[in-house]
């Protein structure tokens, strides 16, 4: 049933009234009193008429009122909104200004990730990044603006070493020292969270001394070693009272000097993220130059030591992980070391079962017989030898379907 207005239905009302009223008089009266009482009802209609249109300009002007009060409600509301808004913006905007102005890099916390992660293949290789060094006897806008000294001969030295897929390059996306060493670390390390980097920066004391240093996480996945700090020993800069031509070449030396210790560096941690990360037996011990001998000792010893993180983290079994060392230590000449491994290689296969002889790859046992044998453990190699024939016959005893016995 459709809805009828209260003014329709007082007017519906009120004419139903008179038609009664008037039937009656029709009835009862005379045409005079028919004739006052019309006007009478008409002059009743009338003010009835007036009384609604008092009424309806009442609620019209209520209605009005309450418009207004709800429009001036929703633009104060609006207004405040705005405000909030101009704000909040604006407090965002001095976030990332902040941002800019704390942090080592020319983008938002957000985009310097997206760069690495990208860069990184999502942190399949580690990100190799280069911060210019600091001047301590520059002002902070001095060291911002440069210019940025090592950065070319760090870069380089990189470039041209065998291993420099091992990490990814990102020159330039640092564009400032670290002045404010500890915390600019803390901020990149937030900034690319789980992603594994290699980070080289340094300090050049009263113009004459270079602290080099190397920060790197994400490396390997273990609590012991969640980062790895590096600080070189100071290296003095060259002298500047010789001529202009041996200044220069003296120069070049030194920044060659640093870059190649900061790429070798660099490359001993490559090796830890790819064997504990992939597997990949390391390989920098063998393809350094002959004439860097000590280097190729250093660099075996810590490659032998990051073995003790893949046993860690059971991806590798301990008979194979010793073997491993010994060949490092016997490859990085450190004889010694080659077999006291070996030796420990050894007494682990002899203590196994026969069920796992039988387990154990035929490589494994061959290569450690060869490294005993060149150490001079004639006796030791023969032993190891003897335990590749039980390993052959166990193979064969399985491939035929026979139970070990």
């Amino acid at each position: 049933m459709p809805v009828i207005s209260a003014g329709l239905f007082s007017g519906l009302s009120s004419l139903s009234g008179n038609l009664l009223q008037l039937y009656k008089v029709k009835q009862d009266g005379s045409y005079s009193a028919q004739q006052k009482l019309l006007h009478t009802l008409r002059e009743q209609e009338a003010e009835r008429a007036h009384t609604r249109t008092l009424e309806r300009d009442g609620h019209l002007s209520a209605s009005k009122a309450s418009e207004l009060a709800t429009s001036q409600y929703y633009e104060a509301e609006r207004d405040w909104r705005q405000a909030r808004i101009a704000v909040h913006v604006k407090e965002i905007q001095d976030r990332l200004e902040r941002q800019r102005d704390e942090t080592p890099f020319p983008y938002s916390l957000e985009e310097f990730y997206d760069l690495v992660f990208e860069a990184t293949n999502g942190g399949k290789t580690p990100a190799l990044l280069v911060a210019p060094f600091f001047r301590d006897d520059l002002s902070g806008q001095a060291n911002d603006e440069g210019p940025h000294s090592f950065r070319v001969c760090i870069r380089r030295s990189w470039l041209q070493a065998s291993w420099a897929d091992d990490l990814a390059t990102l020159d330039g996306v640092l564009n400032r020292p670290l002045r404010k060493t500890d915390l600019d670390i803390l901020i990149i390390q937030k900034a690319l969270r789980e992603l594994p980097v290699v980070l080289v920066y340094g300090e050049v004391q009263s113009n004459q001394r270079v602290w080099p240093s190397l920060c790197a996480w994400n490396i390997v996945n273990s609590p012991e070693m969640r980062s790895v700090q590096i600080n070189f020993p100071p290296i003095s800069l060259p002298e500047n009272n010789a001529d202009q031509a041996t200044a220069a070449r003296n120069q070049l030396a030194f920044e060659d000097e640093l870059g190649g210790s900061t790429a070798i560096t660099a490359g001993l941690i490559a090796e830890w993220f790819h064997l504990v990360r992939n597997g990949r037996a390391p390989r920098l011990h063998r393809i350094l130059p002959e004439n860097m001998g000590p280097e190729r000792r250093t660099i075996a010893a810590g490659l032998a030591a990051s073995y003790e993180v893949v046993l860690e983290s059971n991806r590798i079994d301990v008979l194979s992980a010793r073997v491993a060392q010994a060949n490092i230590y016997m490859e990085g000449a450190l004889p010694e070391h080659a077999a006291n491994s070996a030796l420990e290689a050894l007494r682990v296969a002899e203590s196994y079962t026969s069920e796992k002889i039988s387990q154990l790859t035929t490589d494994t046992l061959r290569r450690l017989g060869f490294i005993l044998d060149s150490l001079g453990y004639a006796s030791e190699g023969e032993q190891a030898r003897s335990l590749l024939e039980s390993v052959a016959r166990a193979t064969v005893r399985r491939n035929l379907g026979w139970e070990i016995q």
